[in-house]
């Protein structure tokens, strides 16, 4: 090259070619200090574009408002200017320590070496040391925008200085929103100013918080997070930084509120379940006891639930019971609890109360008004459906200290209230405690009775409506107690069928009659059928096919001497099971008869289609005549048998005036005490 000056050697592009060529940056420096040239390596090192660097590093000559890179001007004015003057070696070394367009700071080795036209040629080198902290700093910068939490960072000021991607994500910020300002933008006004007093004493305190948080969203939308902060301190202890980090947990407060649910709400009626309801009661006994105040506890089941739920489905029956959840959570206070324990059984607890007269006036208003509220009608699948409530009340602390003695107490005088004819309330006593003990220690009894003789049969005669002649008997269970007496079936069958005993009862009950019949056809006794009743329980337990088989193969009875008589209710719960286990009793001979038809709420679509034989009408029916609607309801009834093929037996027959009724109205049979009472097997030779 001819001309040696600087600007005539970086005309030459082949220099460029060699300079960029060169894997570490390259400064040509001019003889006035301007940097002439920076070859492409400078951008790997120093993060900045060769043109922008260019511009900037000869705009900070002589400036001062910039310091990013007025170290490195000020080092190569200086040996430039020691270089001219003699000072220095045409080839000088010196360490520098640089910052890096992302902030960080870079160990380099600056070698500047001195042209003839008095510019510098300067190679910047990085130290093994900078290249490892480049590489952690960058590692840092990326683990920080790859994390799934938000994270900002606060200076000294409590100005946010850097932010990562997640944050944007989470927040619906931008970086450039929110760079300078103060995390506040993020906050809900829900919070006192003492609660970020606290979080702050905690941070000077131990460094850390962790916590949640409601933040707010770019748009205004508000979201749970779970934040962690942590404090960054100088040497001489003050904070100079703080790094929050903080995620959504709205899907895990959803996911925890559905756990809750599931543990502690009864999904069907939205109470409280079992377990939330023993919760809270423990509850209002430990503040009942620690304030020298009672409790009342309500215990509570609806009347002809079971009979609703299986005649009419188990769906309707869910309806029905939410329905009455509705109705109770109205007639309480907002504190006091209502829950339901299962099936149709619900619980009541009143609580702060403040002496026996205040519990107990409580306890009957609320029951009072329960009482009332369960008995209006409920309108379901257009139909009108009536129940009740029977309620027993135990208090905290007369009647019981323990949760489960006061429930066990309040379920007694429930009892006590069905057994009162249903659709009151009653207080417990300790005298109904010893009625409970009869009753336990009379099932106890019951299971000797059936296999010790002490059950015997009476049979009440069916006589043609038309002829007045004994047509059939009915088959009815006594129990002759050894010390107790003559025990109705009314006081004990209920008993069997929750006990479990109605089966070995009920199969008692039936081979004893069948023996019964075959006696009476050696004897020449003009009994053509006998009735058999069997409960809604044994006959879904399925067993009743098979002891008809054995029965009729012992005694040799034609099948069509023998009459099941099924309550309506025991028809309607499942249909298809109905249908099936009914045509294969009628396909052994044996008459099926529904009893106390009416007083069920069968559906007539469903029962033409079952192979029954006979209708019994209800005897509340024939108890009401003549009164007009229970003419009207009888009359229907005998008209549908009639339609249907159906014998019709009036049942409950007690005066003159209702035989006449039935009779008028073409009622094929009729039974009751008017026209002959019970009577053991003996007495049907003479009667």
């Amino acid at each position: 090259m001819g001309d040696n000056s600087v600007e005539a050697w970086l005309s030459d592009h082949s220099w460029h070619k060699l300079a960029d060529s060169v894997s570490e940056p390259l400064l040509t420096i001019a003889a006035d200090g301007r940097l002439a040239h920076v070859n492409s390596a400078i951008e790997s090192c120093l993060g900045y574009p060769a043109a922008s660097f260019i511009l900037l590093f000869n705009q900070l000559l002589g400036a001062n408002q910039d310091r990013r890179l007025l170290l490195l001007q000020e080092t190569i004015d200086r040996l430039q200017r020691q270089i001219s003057e003699g000072q220095a070696s045409s080839h000088t070394t010196e360490a520098l320590e640089l910052q890096h367009r992302d902030g960080f700071h870079v160990s380099c080795e600056l070698l500047c070496v001195a042209q003839p036209a008095g510019g510098l040629l300067c190679l910047l080198q990085k130290t093994q040391a900078a290249g490892h902290a480049h590489e952690s700093q960058a590692l840092a910068a990326k683990v920080l925008d790859s994390s799934l939490s938000g994270i900002y960072i606060t200076d000294a000021a409590g100005k946010i200085v850097q932010v990562n991607r997640a944050f944007s994500r989470l927040t619906e910020f931008s970086a450039a929103e929110v760079l300078g300002q103060s995390p506040q933008c993020l906050d809900v006004e829900r919070y006192a100013a003492a609660y970020f007093k606290s979080i702050s004493d905690s941070l000077e305190r131990k460094g850390s918080w962790e916590g949640e948080i409601q933040h707010r969203r770019k748009g205004g939308q508000v979201f749970p997070a779970w934040v962690s902060i942590t404090v960054l301190r100088d040497e001489l202890g003050a904070i100079i930084n703080t790094i929050s980090h903080f995620s959504d947990i709205t899907e895990k407060k959803n996911s925890d509120h559905k756990i809750h649910r599931l543990a502690y709400i009864d999904p069907l009626t939205d109470l409280p379940n079992r377990s939330l309801f023993a919760d809270r009661f423990a509850q209002a006994l430990g503040r009942a006891k620690r304030q020298n105040a009672m409790v009342a506890l309500l215990f509570l089941d609806l009347d002809g639930f079971k009979t609703i739920n299986d005649s009419l489905g188990y769906a309707c029956g869910d309806r029905l019971l939410r329905e009455a959840a509705q109705r109770l959570r109205d007639c309480v206070r907002t504190d006091d609890t209502v829950a339901r324990l299962g099936g149709d059984e619900f619980a009541v607890i009143l609580g702060d109360l403040s002496d026996r007269a205040a519990a107990m006036t409580a306890a009957a208003h609320i029951a009072e008004k329960v009482r009332h509220v369960l008995a209006e009608a409920f309108l379901l699948e257009d139909k009108r459906l009536l129940t009740g409530a029977s309620i027993g009340i135990a208090f905290y602390p007369s009647d019981g200290a323990e949760p489960s003695t006061l429930l066990q107490h309040a379920d007694t005088a429930m009892y006590h209230a069905k057994a009162q004819g249903k659709n009151n309330y009653q207080f417990y006593s300790a005298g109904l405690n010893e009625r409970a003990r009869e009753q336990l220690a009379l099932e106890s009894e019951l299971r000797v009775a059936i296999d010790s003789g002490q059950l015997e049969l009476h049979y009440q005669p069916i006589l043609s409506a038309s002829e007045g002649a004994p047509v059939a008997v009915e088959a009815l269970v006594r129990w002759q107690h050894p010390s107790r007496g003559m025990i109705m079936p009314n006081d004990f069958i209920t008993m069997a069928e929750d006990s479990g005993l109605i089966r070995p009862l009920g199969t008692w009950v039936l081979r004893e009659a069948c023996a019964q019949l075959r006696i009476w056809q050696e004897q020449g006794v003009a009994v053509e059928r006998v009735a058999i009743n069997v409960s809604a329980k044994q006959f879904k337990e399925g067993h009743l096919l098979q002891t008809l088989h054995e029965v009729m193969a012992e005694h040799q009875l034609e099948p069509a001497s023998i009459e099941i008589e099924l309550t309506e209710s025991a028809l309607m719960a499942d249909h298809h099971f109905v249908q099936q286990s009914l045509e294969e009793i009628k396909r052994l001979g044996v008459s099926i008869s529904i009893d106390d038809f009416g007083a069920g709420y069968s559906s007539l679509s469903h029962l033409k289609h079952l192979p029954i034989d006979t209708i019994k009408v209800d005897r509340s029916f024939i108890s009401g005549l003549p009164a007009r609607e229970d003419k009207q309801i009888v009359q229907a009834i005998i008209a549908l048998g009639k339609s249907l093929n159906l014998r019709t037996v009036a049942e409950g027959i007690e005066t003159p005036l209702q035989l006449e009724f039935v009779q008028e109205l073409g009622c094929d049979e009729v039974q009751g005490f008017m026209l002959s009472q019970p009577m053991p097997a003996k007495d049907i030779l003479l009667w």
